[in-house]
């Protein structure tokens, strides 16, 4: 390998590293790239604003003459990131968090995977994740693109992906007005416009602490939330379409009110879905579908459109919903002559769903060009049924090596997001390319009962104090 390594024909390799007060990990990190078996590489380090003994480590590397230090005082990581990058002269870039490290072949077969297919402008690979004594947690293996996945809605780990610098440069490197969410934003920026590709293969090893960004996830969804409107505002031709949101409000009696009627902080559940969903920005109509006197008249007070009630046969609980749904869609059609492009239903038995979470559903079925979007919460429980010799595992199986496949999702309940066009062409209610949004457990908590009522009035209680 080494010998190939020395022909021209192989690109140099530039490894990025941001630091930021990881002192400790550093070495690890820095060791790993300098011991790698591909040798037409340089590394970059950037020290921003590290108060720890940063600066120390890196000077005990002087000696390295493939080693380059940038210090900065605070600037963030994108604007690190890009720093390092404007400076680096590898026609390749691959990014190395302080806190992490590289398997020793990891630019070897990246390189090679991008010297044979000049089309492709990224590719990254499988990893281990490890805790904060660098012991194995379990190995995360990615679905392979265009043979087990073609929809690219999950984004590559950043660290361990590699591209080529043109690419970067299209794209304007990455957003420096982001604080969690920069390698998101890249990425949807990338596969618009580049080909990308990933190897089964693990080749680094990724640090999971409780000082990592990627533990905050309120703070990261909103900002992906951010990215995908401002994307799809750029990118896609949104503004166009015409979105109803639809609110089921079939009146299940619960603590003897109908559910929809019930009250949360001082607002019934109709209310609160009525409100979230006049606050999106895409929405144009919203109408609330229900069979009951009540629920409708109280939907008009709160804002919300009745153009007739549902019928009691289409009310009944033998008849899905996507059945009814598609019969009133049919008389709005016939009586308005309304066909709205997007549909988003919505359900009120979700009270912590809000605006922003109904806008990032419209937004990820306009940028991934989707049939239809769902919300879910991805389920970390093991499942077992009963088979010929007692239980057996279902879905989410490995304990220690996990892919991709074996991730599974519970459907929330809480919001279904679909094209119109795309429902009809393909006869199915969700279509054949399914999107999703990733909720939190809370989000996803939803009312089907007095219990969960009540827990629910506990978690809104909780918030205020």
């Amino acid at each position: 390998m080494s010998n190939l390594s020395r022909m021209p024909e192989w690109p140099k390799v530039s490894i990025v590293i941001t630091a930021h007060n990881y002192a400790k990990y550093l070495p690890k990190a820095i060791d790993s790239a300098l011991s790698q078996t591909y040798e037409n590489f340089e590394i970059i380090v950037i020290d921003d604003g590290s108060t720890d003994n940063t600066a120390e480590i890196l000077a005990s590397y002087s000696h390295e003459t493939r080693l380059h230090v940038i210090t900065t005082k605070g600037i963030g990581l994108a604007a690190a990131a890009n720093k390092c990058i404007v400076a680096a002269s590898g026609e390749l870039i691959i990014r190395l968090d302080a806190d992490d490290w590289f398997d020793e072949n990891i630019l070897m077969v990246e390189t090679n995977y991008l010297r044979r297919h000049p089309n492709v402008g990224m590719v990254y690979c499988d990893y281990h994740t490890v805790d904060t004594h660098g012991s194995l947690i379990q190995t995360i293996r990615r679905v392979r693109i265009n043979e087990e996945v073609d929809l690219l809605d999950r984004p590559c780990l950043a660290a361990g992906a590699m591209y080529r610098k043109s690419c970067w440069q299209k794209i304007g490197g990455y957003n420096e007005q982001l604080r969690y969410q920069e390698d998101y934003d890249f990425w949807v920026n990338f596969i618009e416009r580049f080909d990308v590709r990933n190897l089964s293969l693990p080749l680094m090893y990724y640090r999971q602490h409780s000082n990592s960004m990627s533990t905050n996830w309120d703070a990261m969804m909103l900002e992906r939330r951010e990215i995908k409107h401002n994307f799809v505002a750029k990118n896609r031709k949104g503004n166009d379409k015409s979105v109803l949101v639809m609110i089921p409000a079939r009146s299940i009696p619960l603590a003897n009110t109908p559910l929809p009627l019930l009250e949360l902080n001082g607002q019934t559940l109709l209310e609160r879905a009525v409100e979230s969903s006049m606050k999106t920005d895409q929405v144009d109509r919203v109408i609330v579908f229900t069979e009951d006197h009540r629920i409708a008249k109280h939907a008009e007070e709160v804002g919300a459109e009745v153009p007739f009630l549902r019928s009691k046969a289409a009310a009944s609980p033998g008849v899905p919903l996507e059945t009814a749904l598609e019969e009133f869609i049919e008389r709005l059609r016939k009586d308005q002559g309304y066909q709205p492009d997007i549909i988003a239903i919505c359900h009120p038995h979700s009270p912590f769903i809000d605006n922003s979470h109904i806008a990032e559903a419209i937004d990820s079925l306009l940028l991934y060009k989707t049939d239809s979007v769902i919300a879910v919460v991805e389920d970390l429980t093991y499942h077992w049924m009963v088979s010929r010799n007692g239980l057996s595992p279902v879905g989410y199986q490995q304990r220690i090596v996990r892919e991709d496949k074996d991730i599974v999702f519970k459907e929330s309940g809480s919001i279904y997001v679909v094209d119109r066009k795309s429902q009809m062409q393909s006869g199915s209610f969700l279509g054949e390319r399914i999107g999703h949004i990733e909720l939190s457990p809370r989000e996803s908590f939803r009312i089907d009962g007095e219990w969960e009522y009540e827990v629910a009035k506990l978690m809104v209680r909780a918030d205020k104090n």
